[in-house]
């Protein structure tokens, strides 16, 4: 069996404000121990079930993994650019999305954002908002994965559930604001994590990929009138607002290729 570990940072027991994501940022380091050690602890649940090959990619914009502290039986991409379809287009038998959070705007998600939290305020998906989490589930279904675990606060978990009903869920802290939240301890978190992960490989044949079908649209709605003006110069973008963009293909790929190339 061969998991693919997708992993972000600000769903991590014990970060829950923004400067602790940024390189900048005072405890940095220390939040990236913590998600470095969630990982450990999915890798573990995962090696206990048998998996045979784990890929770990580091999802979080400035990286989020100590390489030199990972479990010695994964392997984990690292660094800038991301492949396109990021090595969803190879052979998974299931996915995990790991340490990530809640679209922008969503209540009680604490450090809610969609992909950038200083520059995009909305997306949407053939009208309907979408966040991370959405589009990962739906690159995953396109190619036949299912997704079987997310981690993260509550709203994460809540947000994931919608498209994937019964997805296994990992809570490892609940939003109280954007920037405030009550976590569990870190070594608690662990443990969750990894029975979590055993149980999601014991049910991988009960979840179902997701898959969108027919033609598709991405309308991306951005904080400045700028942005959206340079966004909208590449082929096949239209500005049809002064801060909103849009991009459309003939299926989900399609448009999942053309926006985040």
């Amino acid at each position: 069996m061969n998991i693919l570990i997708i992993t972000d940072l600000e769903g991590v027991a014990g970060v829950c404000d923004f400067e602790s994501t940024y390189e900048t940022g005072k405890y940095y380091e220390k939040a990236k121990e913590l998600l470095t050690e969630e990982v450990n602890a999915c890798c573990e649940g995962c090696i206990e079930k048998g998996v045979e090959e784990i890929l770990v990619i580091d999802g979080h914009g400035s990286g989020g993994i100590l390489p030199e502290k990972i479990n010695k039986n994964a392997k984990l991409f690292h660094g800038r650019p991301v492949p396109t379809l990021w090595f969803f287009d190879q052979k998974w038998d299931g996915v995990i999305l790991l340490a990530h959070h809640s679209m922008n705007g969503t209540e009680k998600g604490n450090l809610n954002h969609t992909y950038s939290s200083k520059s995009i305020v909305n997306m949407w998906l053939n009208r309907e908002k979408i966040g991370e989490i959405g589009i990962e589930i739906y690159l995953a279904g396109y190619f036949g994965i299912p997704c079987i675990l997310i981690t993260g606060d509550e709203a994460a978990t809540k947000e994931a559930e919608k498209y994937v009903p019964n997805i296994e869920k990992a809570i490892v802290k609940w939003g109280i604001t954007r920037t405030s939240a009550i976590s569990l301890s870190p070594e608690k978190a662990r443990e969750i994590i990894k029975e979590k992960t055993k149980i999601a490989i014991e049910r991988i044949n009960e979840i179902r990929p997701v898959k969108i079908n027919g033609k598709c649209e991405i309308i991306v709605e951005y904080i400045s009138t700028s942005d959206a003006f340079v966004r909208s110069k590449r082929e096949g973008f239209e500005l049809i607002e002064p801060t909103k963009v849009k991009v459309e293909g003939i299926d989900f790929l399609d448009v999942f290729k053309k926006f985040f190339s």
